[in-house]
């Protein structure tokens, strides 16, 4: 098994010296060579290729434990991860309706609303029935009529039916102690 390991460690050490050289006659006509210096391509590469290679022995007794060395200092905090994808949604949740809440108060009349145009005329209705007849001319309560005054033959003037004509002795003066003119005349 030693014999093996260390033809591997001769082999190695064989292969990363020729890639040196070749690299150097590279670097040598002014190229930039493409494989990599073997030291840094391979960790602990010299420690590798030492020949012979050391063969670890039996392991031994285990040893007692260490004291506990000194906390270590805080590391730098870690970048944000990434926002997880939302959850799937959620089956709907069962509840009962609540009881009916009391009216609310009116609310305050809105303004009046525009005029809108007329609508067309509607149809004309039926004739009203006739009317009962009137009575005659005379304007007179029951018991009086229409007279001619002796003071003014062209006018008429309601009288009590069988009322006296007037005279001066009786201290109305008629109409003329009014003060009114004694040639108006009176219409119904």
């Amino acid at each position: 098994m030693a014999g093996e390991a260390d033809l591997r460690g001769n082999a190695v050490s064989t292969l990363a010296g020729d890639v040196r050289v070749l690299r150097a006659q590279v670097q040598a006509a002014g190229e930039t060579p493409k494989a990599p210096d073997p030291s840094k391509a391979v960790e602990n590469l010299d420690d590798r290729a030492q020949v012979p290679v050391p063969i670890p022995g039996p392991q031994g007794p285990k040893g007692d434990p260490g004291d506990p060395g000194e906390p270590g200092s805080p590391g730098p905090s870690g970048s944000p991860g990434k926002t997880g994808d939302d959850g799937s949604k959620g089956t709907d949740g069962v509840g009962s309706t609540g009881p009916t809440g009391a009216a609310g108060s009116d609310g305050v009349p809105g303004p009046a609303g525009p005029q809108g145009e007329p609508g067309p005329a509607g149809p004309e209705g039926p004739a009203g029935q006739d009317g009962a007849d009137g009575q005659d001319g005379q304007a007179c309560p029951e018991d009086y009529s229409l007279q001619a005054p002796a003071y003014d033959p062209d006018a008429l003037i309601c009288r009590r039916d069988g009322a006296p004509q007037p005279t001066k002795k009786n201290g109305n003066g008629g109409l003329l102690s009014l003060g009114l003119d004694p040639q108006r005349r009176q219409y119904a």
